[in-house]
């Protein structure tokens, strides 16, 4: 029985691993354990948390570790899954050991068919891994249960572990200090010294990493601690909520009816898990207070797990998500499971001895209720991985490794004969803030490649091949999205050819083109040269044009600019353009600035076709108006001059054609 759970749970949080979640937390920690396994990169720090505090690295050196054996993601996906998987062993170990067999079983069950627990043990990045909280909880109970005082150092080393994976780790400081102070005559001096020392050599890394940083994670830790923090029962409900699948329909998005109508209406069901774990805890309460004695001191350290991370969360000073309760698992099982393995035992119920070895009656129901409550919460995992799989987009999980895994894979093949760069076009281009450069950041990570932001800019470098990644878009060519019009452009290019398409099920896909040619006169085909090419002092280059003869109030004015990367600026310069459209008397009728290939991307010989949406308001008078384009340095916003051959600024932006016609509606 043990045996069919764990392999239960192994299957839940390993199987289908392409459909994990692959989002930018996922990616940006696949990417950092990527440069430790393949680059010596060896960082005392980990990647921030929303607070602007940097985790500690633990699990990027995790990670470094089934990567260095496979450089896919999906090796870390399942070897995530294997050790949440191996998390209900280890909470049947514990249970076992100081509740009986039974509550072991029941709590390891629940455990493995958890799908909150699932959906958090199939993800890269889900803040801490059950698996270290019970490690840390045993060589706890060891100390203070069972009277094996050094395995005090192991409830240290554990304290480092949960910190070392993430920053919710702190709340198992006061869980070890309150513990130590109710049971401080089980504690001894050398081994609390000792498990001080290895806690006090596991931190220091970061913490001399913090100091010669001024102090950074530190300075933001308490800031966010020290903001003005209110009363909330959030953290109470989501301690409750992750014990069943109560609100996992969120995880559909939008379409979060058409989720649940693919299942029976039993969620109901969840009420009753809730209520069985009030009533656990009530019951633990009285077990701790006229119960046998040696069930006390189990029960209250199981207590003080559950109480302690709920109350340092109940007045925060900023919301509060489900995930963060990822620190409890298995706790509320185990305390479910006391209850019911105990209502087993007292229950006294007719044997029946057709069943073999005279099983009771109450073992039955208890049976039948698990298997019940096990086959509910599986459909309700299965139906979302299916639906996550048919309805990737919907926005509440995000796009499965599946189809990026996809997309990249088609580009590679494509780029490998020749190592062709590879050129992503999609929305935003900073990996560290942006999903689908984040996201092809560590699907790419060997290969050369860069980024462009497809809504605004086409670069196209000085090689004999490129491949374009671009998506995701609207799979039906005729609907448009924020990237059609520098798609469109990309395949009206003469030497660009269509390569593969990862179709998505819900209507977008990821679109893969090649481009081979000798020259890149089809780049600026259609576009209006400058009479004369128009130097900059950063050494870009404007070469051409296209602005509409005309245009009306109120509408779009689609405008394009063609410039050329001749010298690389100095490192760690960035530059943004800009493009103004003015009446006679130079009044701002629209302006569109933004930088959609950052200069940290240019590399010297790109050419960068750059698109400008000027918006026109619709009180705007008609008339004939202008427009002037140039570039300025960001942030200081300075704009860079435009230079004659010996190099003199001339002036700072430079006209596009002559003007163009504003007609009245």
């Amino acid at each position: 029985m043990l045996w069919g759970i764990v392999a239960l749970a192994l299957l839940l949080r390993m199987g289908w691993p392409t459909l994990a979640a692959f989002k930018r937390d996922e990616s940006t920690i696949v990417r950092q354990a990527l440069s430790i396994a393949y680059e010596g990169n060896l960082p005392a720090a980990g990647v921030d948390t929303s607070m602007g505090a940097a985790n500690l690295p633990l699990t990027l050196y995790l990670m470094a570790i089934p990567l260095r054996l496979w450089r896919d993601p999906v090796a870390a996906v399942l070897f995530t899954g294997l050790l949440n998987g191996l998390a209900v062993l280890a909470c049947y170990g514990l249970g076992r050991v100081y509740f009986g067999p039974v509550v072991g079983l029941v709590s390891a069950f629940l455990f493995a068919v958890s799908p909150w627990a699932v959906v958090y043990g199939r993800q890269i990045w889900a803040q801490n891994l059950p698996l270290i909280n019970v490690g840390f909880f045993a060589a706890l109970f060891a100390a203070l249960v069972q009277g094996k005082r050094w395995a005090l150092v192991g409830a240290f080393a554990g304290l480092a572990a949960l910190l070392g994976l993430h920053m919710g780790g702190l709340a198992f400081i006061p869980i070890l200090g309150l513990s130590l102070l109710l049971y401080r005559k089980q504690v001894a001096l050398r081994p609390l010294l000792v498990g001080s020392l290895v806690f006090t050599l596991a931190m220091s890394p970061y913490v001399i990493h913090d100091a010669l940083h001024e102090w950074r994670s530190l300075r933001a830790f308490l800031t966010y601690a020290g903001e003005e923090a209110q009363f909330s029962w959030d953290a109470l409900r989501y301690a409750f909520i992750n014990t069943g699948s109560y609100g996992i329909h969120g995880m559909a998005g939008a379409l979060w009816p058409d989720y649940m109508a693919g299942l029976p209406n039993l969620w109901w069901l969840n009420g009753v898990i809730i209520a069985l774990l009030t009533a656990a805890i009530l019951y633990s309460l009285i077990q701790i207070v006229r119960g046998p004695s040696e069930r006390r001191r189990p029960l209250v350290l199981l207590l003080i797990w559950f109480i302690v991370p709920i109350a340092m969360q109940s007045r925060p000073t900023a919301p509060v998500y489900p995930f963060y309760f990822n620190v409890l698992y298995p706790v509320q099982f185990l305390l479910i499971a006391v209850l019911l393995g105990d209502i087993l035992t007292r229950w006294q119920t007719p044997r029946l001895s057709w069943l073999g070895r005279g099983t009771s009656l109450a073992t039955l129901l208890l049976v039948g209720g698990l298997l019940a409550w096990g086959i509910w919460q599986g459909a309700v995992i299965g139906r979302l991985l299916y639906f996550m799989d048919q309805h990737p987009s919907t926005g509440g999980y995000g796009i499965p490794l599946k189809y990026t895994r996809s997309a990249a894979q088609q580009a590679l093949r494509l780029a490998e004969p020749s190592v062709a760069e590879i050129i992503v076009l999609g929305s935003g281009t900073d990996p560290a803030m942006h999903e689908t450069p984040a996201t092809f950041e560590a699907l790419l990570f060997d290969h050369p490649h860069r980024f462009a932001d497809g809504r605004w800019s086409l670069p196209v470098p000085d090689r004999s091949k490129v491949i374009y990644l671009v998506g995701p878009v609207p799979d039906d060519t005729e609907t448009s999205s924020e990237l059609t019009p520098v798609l469109r452009r990309l395949e009206g290019l003469a030497h660009v050819q269509p390569g593969p398409v990862v179709i998505l099920p819900d209507g977008l896909s990821y679109r893969i083109f090649y481009r081979s040619g000798p020259d890149r006169q089809d780049v600026i085909a259609g576009l209006t040269p400058f009479p004369e090419a128009v130097p900059f002092a950063n050494g870009t280059v404007f070469l051409g044009y296209h602005v509409p003869e005309a245009v009306q109030v109120g509408e779009k004015l689609d405008v394009w600019v063609a410039w050329w990367v001749r010298t690389l600026p100095p490192s760690g310069t960035r530059y943004h353009f800009f493009t103004h459209l003015v009446d006679g008397e130079e009044k701002l009728l629209s302006q569109q600035d933004g930088t959609g290939f950052p200069t940290s991307q240019w590399q010297a010989g790109d050419l960068v076709v750059e698109y400008f949406p000027l918006i026109l308001a619709s009180d705007i008078a008609a008339g004939r108006a202008q427009i002037w384009a140039g570039q300025y340095t960001y942030p200081a916003v300075v704009n860079v001059p435009v230079i004659d051959k010996a190099g003199n600024p001339v002036t700072d932006r430079v006209r596009l054609g002559e003007s163009v016609e504003i007609a009245g509606q």
